[in-house]
């Protein structure tokens, strides 16, 4: 076992769709985004990883719920009538991190594009960038910027394939956003507001959206979806110390709704 944990380097985790587990949502009940991915997690740490680990040579693993089998599935629908939403949470500003989580999501999809596209503000740059931070004039606000930036331009290449359809960022200082927008050639479409950081939407960028045609949303998703701390936690009582060297570097969410009928017929965290 020990080898095996000094060989694998990546462990890939498939929830279970949380929308069709009753027990799952009675336990939910109140609860913030950040206990619902980390019951996801514990479920299947606790319920695959030992398992997959001894089975596996090494490398890569891969933690999927089993599920029993539902008379309809998001199958049974042509892709058209479906509306597929992503939300993509990074630890840094990694472009490879990026291309990979879409990558998996469209894998785990059974699709070739998403219709929408949300880009939180990286966990590393939230005290720089994001909703609630300083002015931005130091050094430390322009390398974020201009790493953003990059970022955004990996977004607008995933468009230009027709990978994502639309997309925009959620939690960014309004500034941050007005001065992506004006230089990016493929523009925000979308801007969600963090209503447990700022209780309203700032004017500024309430102004600046209506005037741009972009949507503002909010939402209530925690800046940190999945402190490092917490993931390690899971993974010690399983891995020992090794646990220590692994990260959340990327995390997808995604929703799966039927347009016709306004239901959500899926909703899973990977």
């Amino acid at each position: 076992l020990d080898s095996l944990l000094q060989e694998m380097d990546k462990i890939l985790i498939v929830g279970g769709n949380v929308v069709k587990d009753a027990e799952f949502r009675r336990k939910m009940a109140g609860r913030d985004a950040a206990v619902e991915l980390q019951l996801v997690l514990e479920d299947l740490i606790q319920s695959k990883l030992e398992a997959e680990m001894k089975s596996c040579s090494g490398g890569e693993i891969e933690l999927k719920k089993e599920e029993p089998a539902a008379k309809v599935t998001t199958a049974d629908y042509e892709r058209g009538q479906l509306k597929i939403t992503l939300k993509i949470f990074l630890r840094d500003f990694s472009l490879e991190n990026l291309q990979e989580a879409l990558n998996t999501a469209l894998k785990f999809l059974s699709t070739d594009h998403v219709d929408s596209l949300f880009l939180a503000v990286p966990t590393e740059a939230t005290p720089v960038l994001g909703l609630g931070s300083g002015s931005g004039e130091d050094e430390d606000h322009t390398d974020a910027l201009n790493s953003l930036i990059k970022l955004w331009n990996q977004v607008e290449n995933m468009i230009q394939k027709e990978q994502v359809l639309s997309a925009g960022l959620s939690d960014l200082r309004p500034a941050v956003f007005t001065d992506l927008f004006d230089k990016s050639s493929h523009k925000p479409e979308k801007i969600q507001v963090n209503l447990k950081v700022c209780c309203s939407v700032p004017q500024e960028l309430a102004s600046f959206a209506k005037e741009n045609n972009v949507d503002v949303l909010t939402h209530t998703d925690p800046e940190e979806l999945l402190p490092e701390e917490t993931l390690r936690n899971l993974l010690y009582p399983h891995l020992g110390r090794e646990a220590g060297h692994f990260s959340p570097h990327w995390i997808v969410r995604y929703l799966v709704q039927v347009r016709d009928r306004g239901i959500l017929a899926e909703k899973r965290y990977l």
